[in-house]
């Protein structure tokens, strides 16, 4: 038996929701709930690192879990402004709470980083002609044979070339001999 699964509609052709423009279908966004509905939303999937590192199935969690927290901030006022609640009301409440925390749970409470690209940025117009010659030799020499089997000077070479490229690097400027990262242009390299 064979199994026909919806094939990705163009983007004019999928519903508001899908395409991000509302996150209840029928809602009007400037309601006071959609307003805090959003808020909440962005806040949880940032927490989660971002758009891109969670899941279709965690984001219908997360609008899951901000729906309940509105639910549940209402029913608060509304026991602030009585100054008490009666045992129905409360036994709602946490039962509400109960499941927003197994939500929770599900999601993953800690907060999640996004990953983040340490990599320098490279630009080869500050190194010369020959520099950059030089530099696609040793990278290729480092590929084939690894840092460890590439001899001292050719390391500090590429090191020095890197350092150029990225406009950054570690060591002493002439005004000061302490190790530490400062612009290309401060170090002095005549100690080398």
């Amino acid at each position: 038996m064979d199994a026909y699964y919806p094939v990705p509609r163009k983007r004019k052709g999928r519903s508001r929701v899908t395409n991000g423009k509302t996150l209840l279908a029928g809602m009007d966004g400037r309601t006071k709930w959609a307003k805090r509905l959003h808020d909440l939303v962005a806040n949880h999937v940032a927490d989660l690192g971002g758009p891109s590192n969670i899941t279709q199935s965690q984001f219908v969690l997360i609008k899951s879990a901000a729906n309940a927290t509105i639910v549940l901030e209402q029913w608060e006022l509304q026991f602030a402004k009585a100054s008490t609640a009666s045992l129905p009301e409360l036994l709602a409440y946490l039962s509400v709470m109960n499941s927003l925390r197994r939500t929770y749970e599900t999601l993953g409470l800690a907060r999640v980083d996004p990953p983040r690209n340490i990599a320098p940025i490279m630009d080869m117009t500050k190194l010369t002609p020959a520099e950059q010659q030089r530099f696609k030799m040793l990278s290729h020499k480092a590929d084939e044979v690894g840092l460890q089997g590439m001899s001292e000077s050719k390391l500090r070479e590429l090191q020095f070339l890197v350092e150029k490229a990225t406009g950054r690097g570690s060591g002493p400027s002439a005004t000061d001999a302490a190790s530490r990262e400062r612009p290309f242009h401060e170090i002095d390299y005549s100690r080398r």
